[in-house]
């Protein structure tokens, strides 16, 4: 131990995470600090910042200060006018790069098409068995022009289920319906041309897999699956949005391996304009949004015919719940 190299203390540098759209539920910029590898106090909080959105026809929003370091804005930006954020901390000002908004983002077409997941567990001798799901992957189709050429998608997946007691269940509810959510938590979904491609839209891009066999996503053989409400969220982003996020799923993909790529620093689009040698970590993420919303009904196994409806209203929709005699508002029926 005496022998192993220090770890270096650096200067602490500002972090931005930032999410700016034109749903303003969605729009903030949070600041924060990196520690040492040494520290054990508690983040430091920033004070006496300030942030602005700016238009680079020269109009400015500030920033409302919610909580110490985190931002929101009272107006949006607007699709096909470009922006950039300034943040002033202390006697230092950092400058994002000046983006782009794209347009609206849509889906063209959403359809499903029957997928074995194969995965591997050990059994309880240590031994690794390959484990086969059948299932559905679901994709989409979207157009590309000069002005949105890339995406990327985050999706929520809720399962409704029915309640049917029998007489072998130990404490029966009475007969009722309910609803569980399952959210995106891999890595960034994006998409975009692919290279020597002369499409002029994104084909077959894959957002997720939903097993036929619903007893694998539920909590007790008494609730039966009764189709699925499926929302995606859709962002329109730069080519360097694209690029960025691009590296950051090669660094979270990483699994130790020899042919691994090397864990480096991924720097964003923010510098210190008052002083060139200061650097922050982050990038300013602007982004056009469009939500979706399906009902699939997946059916069985490959040779099920699969329900499949465009939903156009959007109510709130908790994560879990159940009641009784009369199903949910946003609950919806097969047929």
């Amino acid at each position: 131990l005496h022998d192993a190299l220090p770890i270096y203390v650096v200067p602490e540098l500002l972090v931005v995470e930032s999410h700016v759209t034109n749903d303003p539920k969605q729009n903030f910029v949070r600041l924060s600090k990196t520690r040492s590898f040494y520290s054990t106090s508690e983040d430091e909080k920033i004070i006496d910042a300030k942030v602005e959105l700016i238009d680079t026809s020269g109009e400015t929003t500030k920033g409302n200060e919610v909580t110490s370091g985190y931002f929101t804005f009272s107006k949006i930006p607007i699709p096909g006018r470009k922006y950039f954020i300034r943040i002033t901390h202390g006697k230092d000002i950092y400058e994002s790069a000046q983006v782009y908004m794209p347009p609206l983002p849509t889906i063209d077409t959403l359809y499903t098409k029957h997928k074995i997941e194969r995965t591997y567990r050990t059994d309880a001798f240590g031994v690794p068995e390959q484990l086969e799901s059948p299932g559905r992957e679901i994709y989409i189709d979207a157009p590309t022009n000069p002005q949105l050429e890339y995406y990327r998608f985050s999706w929520r997946a809720i399962l409704q289920w029915i309640y049917s007691p029998t007489e072998y269940t130990e404490i029966p509810l009475p007969p009722g319906y309910g609803w569980k959510s399952f959210y995106d938590n891999g890595l960034f979904n994006i998409a975009g041309p692919k290279e020597f491609s002369t499409s002029d839209k994104v084909q077959q891009h894959p957002i997720l897999w939903r097993a036929y066999n619903n007893k694998e996503y539920l909590d007790s053989l008494t609730q039966t699956g009764n189709g699925w409400i499926l929302i995606i969220d859709q962002y329109g982003i730069s080519k360097a949005s694209y690029d960025f996020h691009e590296k950051l799923n090669r660094q979270l993909a990483a699994e130790g391996s020899l042919f691994d790529p090397l864990l480096t620093q991924i720097y964003g689009n923010i510098k210190c304009v008052s002083n060139p040698s200061k650097i922050a970590l982050g990038f300013f993420d602007l982004n056009s949004y469009r939500q979706h919303r399906y009902f699939l009904g997946l059916g069985y196994s490959e040779k099920s015919v699969v329900t499949q409806r465009r939903l156009n209203q959007y109510p709130d929709i908790p994560d879990n719940g159940y009641q009784t005699e009369n199903p949910p508002p946003f609950w919806i029926n097969y047929y």
